[in-house]
């Protein structure tokens, strides 16, 4: 049977579930975690198969972790990963829980800063299902030749290579140790397999499978193109055993799961759709008619009293005021500001007032699209420094006009109305890219779209083979 897994790995992406984007209203005396939604307690339909945890986010009960206060590291190693990630009712019985060291957040260290029965603590306390052993990140990877030479241009390739061997090392050797002591356990332990090239990795491959291993993460190779990875999967195939799984760290491309598939790959790990919602502003939605995800262009409307709204507004204050002018001349906004009397920062807010009212009305009628786009290109184009005529190159004008075209688009598909996954009901303001709880939720929106497209290429593998 076609499978194939996606997990989300645990950066704190909690939200407030009372949070209302209209006002930026919050649950009352709010607390952190303890007031929080996790994707899965927010969303109608299950984001993702499993969870990742990482020991570096963690933290040891000597050292702080890198996303976890003391209490929280206390709570986790006390209730266990399944109750502390709210993960322990019947209906999430299906979802699984790995972990592993975190060695992305120490790729700059000689060593890695734990110990294979630190990590092992970890997993037997966390009551992880799965526990990937103790890893050094191997960068960079080079697809060739070509790019070897084309390195050695701008580095000591010799000394490059001479620590990533070392790095591999590390890892096969900790590897070792940690499938033998793994066995005391009740998690089923993967191997990391390193690589600064094919035939590296291929070895690390081979020498994991020689220990015993059959489930085996392919690490490092966040940083790679989709041709370079789904090339290194093809190479090794060669040496991969028929029961041997592969887990890709870090990296899910989704729109390639039917090569994975066929290359061994039964499951992936990735924040890229949380991500690219929460900071790139990409909003995803489904194509009914086949299995293709898209992403759109988020409208933004940035927030008038952020520290970096009032920098700008300081910075270009004479400018914005010539500015705003000549957008009033120009009729590019409907409110009255010829008031000399006003203040620079007062008329910026005043154009954030009216793009928000606007915002709001057409969200709840459908009505106005383009009063509403007018407002909000305007307050924009105060918010924003590539509009100011000292900024605006012609290489600026492009992106920007492109940019345009896309809120445009978003706005007159209205897709958030069609989307019933948990999060889009709240309206438009709930996930308009401006507040640290609407971003978020975007990207909990994000993932439901993924899982979905996940799942119907994954039925559509499946009936293939029938």
């Amino acid at each position: 049977m076609t499978k194939f897994r996606f997990y989300f790995p645990d950066n704190k992406d909690f939200v407030d579930p009372n949070f209302d984007g209209r006002d930026n209203s919050r649950t009352k005396y709010h607390r952190p975690y303890d007031d929080d939604n996790y994707p899965h307690e927010i969303l109608h339909e299950m984001p993702y198969d499993g969870m990742l945890v990482s020991l570096a986010g963690v933290g040891t009960m000597q050292k702080r972790g890198k996303y976890y206060e003391q209490e929280l590291t206390e709570d986790f190693y006390f209730l266990g990963a399944r109750e502390f990630l709210r993960l322990n009712k019947p209906k999430y019985s299906n979802v699984k829980l790995m972990g592993d060291c975190g060695a992305f957040d120490y790729h700059n260290e000689d060593e890695p800063p734990f110990t294979v029965d630190e990590l092992i603590e970890f997993y037997d306390r966390g009551q992880f299902d799965y526990g990937i052993s103790l890893d050094h990140i191997v960068f960079p990877y080079f697809k060739d030749e070509t790019a070897k030479c084309a390195a050695a241009e701008k580095c000591d390739l010799h000394e490059l290579i001479a620590e990533s061997e070392r790095r591999i090392d590390i890892t096969l050797k900790n590897a070792k140790e940690f499938f033998e002591k793994a066995k005391m356990y009740r998690f089923e332990a993967y191997g990391v397999a390193h690589g600064y090239d094919k035939a590296s990795f291929i070895r690390s491959v081979k020498e994991l499978q020689d220990i015993g291993y059959r489930k085996i993460t392919i690490g490092g190779m966040i940083k790679s193109k989709t041709d370079e990875l789904l090339d290194l999967l093809e190479s090794l195939k060669e040496v991969r055993e028929a029961d041997t799984e592969f887990h890709l760290l870090g990296i899910c491309r989704f729109e390639n799961i039917p090569a994975y598939v066929k290359a061994g790959v039964t499951s992936a790990d990735s924040t890229s759709p949380m991500m690219q919602g929460l900071k790139g502003g990409k909003y995803y939605t489904l194509d009914p008619e086949d299995h293709k995800y898209q992403e759109s262009l988020m409208i933004r409307a940035r927030q008038c009293d952020h520290d970096n709204v009032q920098k700008h507004i300081e910075k270009h204050r004479d400018e914005l005021r010539q500015h705003i002018s000549n957008m009033s001349e120009n009729n590019e906004f409907d409110i009255d500001l010829s008031n000399t009397a006003l203040s620079v920062n007062e008329c910026v807010k005043r154009l954030e007032k009216d793009c928000l009212i606007k915002l709001q009305r057409f969200d709840e009628t459908g009505m106005d699209l383009e009063g509403t786009f007018k407002a909000l290109i305007a307050y924009e184009k105060v918010s924003n420094e590539s509009y100011l005529p000292s900024k605006l190159t012609p290489s600026k004008e492009g992106p920007l006009a492109r940019n345009e075209s896309k809120y445009r688009d978003f706005l007159n598909q209205r897709a958030w109305r069609q989307c019933g996954c948990g999060i889009c009901e709240g309206g438009l303001m709930n996930i308009i890219f401006r507040a640290n709880q609407s971003n978020r939720r975007r990207g909990i929106h994000n993932l439901a779209i993924v899982t979905k497209h996940k799942d119907r290429v994954i039925k559509s593998l499946q009936s293939t083979l029938k």
